[in-house]
């Protein structure tokens, strides 16, 4: 396959020169071959190249004179991973290359004008298709020095450098996330193209409102076949936003007995080297995927993956790979496995199951799996989650049922998942990279740059010293994490409220139920607990009530004897009754505080007709995340010694076991047992509360 090729190694560099050596090779006809180092021997052996090539790392913009130009020549290289995990070398044409630029200026209508910000690495397909596309069509590119960078991106907008980009849906997430940053220059982006990584169609269509003059296209292909379909979003009905492509012009998609895609068209490699095997395809073959999906109305449907990788961020990974890697990195690891997991931000993540006998591995088996992901080139401590299981399902010949096993899983809502974007806040920055990063323990004469972080890592820092500190100090990657730690402390009060959970009350105003009068709702709080006047649970919701009542006063010259009593009532109780609740948290009717004594009830709201018994803790799982507080919702029912902990929700009408330990969200109508709480069943009960006077 490789004898009549000339071959030149280029090394991938995310920089301008990178690009101009990969156009200058397809202009003099040589085949460009990508590599991971410069003595990357496994893929120049296999390529037979003898000339390798070190770009320079200079950034910034690229204007260079391209013509883009088919045939049926190769042109490129690019490797990718099997579904077995063989590595793949896919041999991709002049006419490959060509037809995306052709079809994408199409479909998204570019000129001249075009001058994008690539917000994705250039030594991937999709940076260096989108180099191609605006280069051909005479405009220009912009490779960023540090990756995706919001406040970047909107300076260059302001300015008016800018009018396109390029990114993954896992960048665009925080953009959405973070959309409160930018103003009116939003409207300056006339060009956006998406990669191939799954977007719900409420993503797709907050972006289309965040960006409303810009034509956007997302794209669905692979390495072997790029840009199969392609899904304008700005003028998708949004019925259809839930779509991967439409299916149109010189490709064919169509779907095989398995319910897999095939693709067929000039997009289709020349040909894909497996090592053991060649595989001859071409324009007039049918390449199939697989990737699962359904066709209606003339457009493309993901449904999964037909096989167990996992898509973390576009980087494909194999679960067996990983496990491999993992048995030859740590010595009797015990028992365990790695299956895909929803990643919220990546896409797909990596859950590790371990079974009793590979808990005491746990720490090594997760710096294992980011050595490994590093050799990849990615940071993926954010992304993995882990489960303790009993048991693995096997088949007969001892093969693992991973589908079995992640159905298992998700049945089980004990999720310990580290997802540093939504939850990673620390009171400090080293607290924050330790989460971040995965250290452990972090030595803070290190840098950010030392330490490893990727592009997330180093968008998520950017936004929390630009909220903290106003502008992110020239360079933060090289300094020592100690000297971030000073000029944080320096600045003062750390603005965390983009990162964590939801801002608690304030305590300004009266939280109590608004449909029931004060005395209305005493009333009813004393015929539910008990009816008696000195039941402990009643005179603490008294004490509460009354604590919330006061922040009705308008004038503090009259409310500031009742703030005296108030705390006077409430440290009293906390004294007498050890039953803590303060006025802050939002308590609903009818909720019953039984068998009195070490109720730590730090919850940011419970809902009506909650059943509260003796030992109970609500609060924060973390100090890391002051703000994480559960919510109780209505109808709940909580046994003896229980713990709810974290920016968490208790589904109404659930029951939760004695001395059961919950820290992540469990559905409406739920028993919930053990440590960490397992969902056992449904709540059969018809009257959604023993409390209520309504219902039968």
């Amino acid at each position: 396959m490789w004898s009549n090729l000339t071959t030149c190694g280029v090394v991938a560099v995310n920089s301008t020169d990178y690009v101009r050596i990969l156009l200058e090779n397809l202009r003099d006809g040589r085949v460009s071959v990508p590599l991971r180092y410069k003595d990357d021997s496994e893929r120049t052996d296999r390529t037979g190249t003898t000339q390798v090539t070190m770009p320079s790392n200079d950034t910034g913009w690229l204007q260079t004179p391209f013509k883009s130009e088919g045939g049926d020549t190769p042109a490129l290289v690019s490797f990718t991973s099997g579904t077995e995990g063989q590595p793949k070398a896919v041999l991709l044409t002049r006419s490959n290359l060509h037809d995306a630029v052709t079809r994408l200026t199409e479909a998204m209508q570019i000129t001249g004008d075009i001058r994008e910000y690539v917000g994705v690495p250039v030594y991937h397909s999709f940076g260096y298709a989108r180099c191609r596309v605006v280069l051909n069509a005479g405009g220009a590119v912009y490779i960023p020095p540090k990756g995706f960078d919001l406040f970047e991106i909107q300076r260059m907008l302001k300015a008016g450098e800018i009018n396109a980009l390029s990114a993954v849906p896992s960048l665009l997430r925080i953009f959405l996330k973070h959309r409160h940053i930018f103003g009116d220059e939003l409207q300056a982006i006339k060009w956006v193209e998406i990669g191939s990584q799954y977007m719900t169609g409420s993503e797709k269509s907050e972006l289309r409102k965040a960006l409303p003059n810009a034509k956007i296209v997302q794209h669905y292909g692979l390495t072997e076949a790029s840009r199969a379909t392609l899904l304008p979003i700005h003028d998708t009905p949004e019925s259809k936003l839930e779509a991967i492509g439409r299916i149109e012009g010189s490709i064919q998609i169509r779907l095989n007995e398995a319910g897999c895609v095939e693709i067929k068209g000039p997009n289709v490699a020349k040909a894909i080297d497996y090592s053991d095997r060649v595989l001859e395809l071409g324009p007039e073959a049918w390449l199939t995927t697989s990737d699962m999906g359904r066709i209606e109305d003339g457009y493309l449907y993901f449904e999964g993956r037909a096989d167990d990788m996992i898509n973390c961020s576009g980087i494909k990974i194999m679960p067996d790979l990983i496990e491999d890697y993992l048995k030859k990195a740590v010595p009797n690891p015990g028992k365990f496995a790695v299956v895909k997991w929803p990643d919220p931000i990546r896409g797909d993540g990596i859950m590790l199951a371990l079974g009793p006998d590979a808990a005491k591995a746990e720490q090594q088996l997760l710096d294992a799996i980011a050595g490994y992901g590093r050799q990849l080139g990615i940071e993926v401590h954010g992304a993995v989650s882990v489960r303790h299981v009993m048991e693995f399902p096997f088949t007969e010949t001892g093969k693992l049922q991973r589908k079995e096993l992640i159905a298992t899983l998700k049945e089980d809502t004990s999720d310990t998942t580290a997802e540093i974007y939504d939850e990673g806040t620390g009171q400090n920055i080293h607290d924050y990279l330790v989460d971040l990063l995965g250290q452990g323990a972090m030595d803070d004469e290190k840098s950010f740059s030392d330490l490893g972080g990727d592009s997330l890592n180093h968008l998520q820092m950017t936004l929390l010293l630009q909220s903290s500190l106003g502008n992110a100090p020239e360079n933060w990657e090289s300094l020592p994490i100690r000297d971030l730690e000073k000029l944080l402390e320096d600045a003062g009060d750390i603005k965390l409220s983009d990162f964590g959970a939801p801002p608690l009350p304030d305590g300004r105003e009266n939280m109590n139920p608004k449909d029931i009068s004060f005395w209305s709702l005493v009333r009813e709080d004393y015929r539910t607990n008990d009816a008696s006047i000195f039941h402990q649970g009643f005179l603490m919701l008294l004490v509460h009530r009354f604590g919330n009542w006061r922040m009705g006063v308008k004038w503090r010259v009259f409310r500031a004897p009742l703030t005296i009593i108030y705390r006077f009532l409430n440290k009293l109780t906390q004294l007498f009754f050890g039953i803590k609740l303060d006025y802050t948290v939002k308590v609903g009717r009818r909720v019953k505080l039984e068998h009195f004594g070490g109720m730590i009830l730090g919850a940011r709201e419970i809902g009506n007709d909650v059943f509260i018994r003796q030992n109970t803790t609500f609060g924060i799982r973390s100090t890391r995340d002051i703000k994480a507080k559960p919510v109780i919702g209505n109808f709940v029912d909580i046994g003896a010694g229980a713990v709810i902990v974290g920016d968490i929700k208790i589904g109404d009408n659930s029951v939760i076991g004695a001395n059961s330990v919950i820290y992540s969200n469990i559905p409406p109508n739920s028993i919930a047992i053990g440590v960490p709480a397992k969902i056992i069943g449904s709540n059969p009960r018809q009257n959604p509360s023993p409390l209520t006077t309504e219902g039968t």
